[in-house]
């Protein structure tokens, strides 16, 4: 079960932050700057709730498989909220299921990028075994209040956005961030939900709701897929909790945020914290159908390997040569491919999470050219490896 607790450093990011046309209405504490003041512990908590109240064992369809349309009653939104589920059709009834969350662009809903190219984002996650589920997000933008031309790299336009809210954008802003977790509880209190494995993924104003919703509420979350959005800022964010969140980034090169998204792809990678990036040759839209095979295969390799090669040769997040930085998967033995013959049975190496602390150091058997290391006693992270005497 996800536990949510205060994060140590939001305390140094929260600020009292007064919207830029004076009102003294929106002097409340943001833990991001550009969206809602909604308190994440309390929010998760209220969406367990609602969930709960609304699960029905003995509904028809209580634990169907395939793509189902649903809805639900949102009492605060005082409205009848549609959402998308699809479950595998190769699911025992029995076994736990990863989970991906989508959010869409704007001028959508919850079902337009599904039905799309003959619904390939419904049959990649029937073949990846993993549950997909869509959010309408109660019509506005899952609480973020960045829009384009706002992204990465751009500070001066954050300003006259965040001017723009008034006390009906604020309100819509929590209704669609409520909208979301309300989701994400309802499937997981119908389904036997695997909860490591939670990812977030979007496109567009989605992406933005996943930079704000992967942030915000980051103990979710195995690992995010934002598509074509960079829509977050270097200050006024909870960095630090995505600093072992695997991402994988994507981008179309005739995209207007092309630009921001390798302005991010480099900030973070020089920050010490490594990203995966892919650019395909399309427009923000065209994008969507050449990188979602990529986005699923992404958040499989999370699922099933014990090891994520993130970043193999040097850069700016590791100290020398001789370092490579892997992604370790609680609970199992991480298999890391060794950079030399193995003319021994066992080799030397140290595990080092990316703030320095050493996690192990010493010698481990080396099997099929690959040092074997029990990571039952590893948290879940990203960590740096160096196999000594190399």
């Amino acid at each position: 079960m996800t536990t949510f607790k205060p994060h140590a450093p939001w305390t140094k990011s929260c600020a009292f932050i007064a919207c830029l046309t004076g009102s003294s209405a929106f002097a409340q504490t943001r833990l991001i700057e550009w969206g809602t003041t909604l308190d994440p512990v309390s929010q998760v908590a209220a969406a367990k709730t609602l969930a709960k109240s609304i699960a029905n064992p003995g509904a028809s369809n209580w634990q169907a498989k395939g793509d189902q349309k649903r809805t639900y009653r949102f009492p605060e939104a005082n409205a009848t909220i549609a959402y998308r589920v699809c479950v595998p059709t190769s699911w025992d009834g029995h076994s736990k299921l990863a989970l991906v969350l989508f959010l869409h662009g704007a001028g959508n809903d919850e079902s337009s990028y599904l039905d799309q190219n003959s619904k390939q984002m419904v049959k990649l996650a029937d073949q990846h075994g993993v549950v997909l589920a869509s959010a309408l997000g109660c019509s506005s933008a899952y609480g973020t209040f960045l829009r384009l031309p706002a992204v990465f790299g751009k500070p001066a336009e954050v300003a006259p956005l965040l001017a723009q809210r008034t006390a009906a954008t604020e309100t819509a802003n929590e209704l669609s961030e409520k909208d979301v977790l309300n989701v994400l509880e309802l499937v997981k209190a119908e389904y036997p939900i695997d909860t490591t494995n939670l990812f977030l993924t979007g496109h567009s104003m989605g992406s933005g709701g996943t930079w704000y919703l992967g942030g915000k509420y980051a103990d979710y979350w195995r690992g995010l897929a934002p598509m074509s959005g960079p829509f977050v800022t270097e200050t006024g964010y909870p960095w630090d909790r995505l600093v072992h969140m695997p991402i994988f980034v994507t981008e179309g090169t005739g995209a207007a945020t092309v630009q921001s998204s390798h302005d991010l792809r480099d900030w973070r990678m020089k920050n010490g914290a490594p990203i995966k990036y892919k650019e395909v040759n399309a427009d923000h839209p065209g994008m969507v159908p050449l990188v979602l095979p990529d986005v699923f295969d992404f958040f499989d390799s999370l699922r099933k390997n014990t090891t994520g090669i993130l970043t193999g040769k040097s850069s700016p997040t590791t100290p020398d040569k001789n370092w490579t930085a892997v992604f370790a998967s609680q609970g199992v033995s991480l298999r890391i491919a060794a950079p030399y013959g193995s003319g021994s049975d066992r080799v030397r190496l140290s595990l080092v999470e990316l703030s320095g602390k050493v996690r192990f150091s010493g010698e481990v058997p080396l099997l099929a050219g690959k040092a074997v290391l029990d990571g039952r006693s590893l948290p879940t992270g990203i960590y740096l490896v160096r196999f000594e005497g190399n």
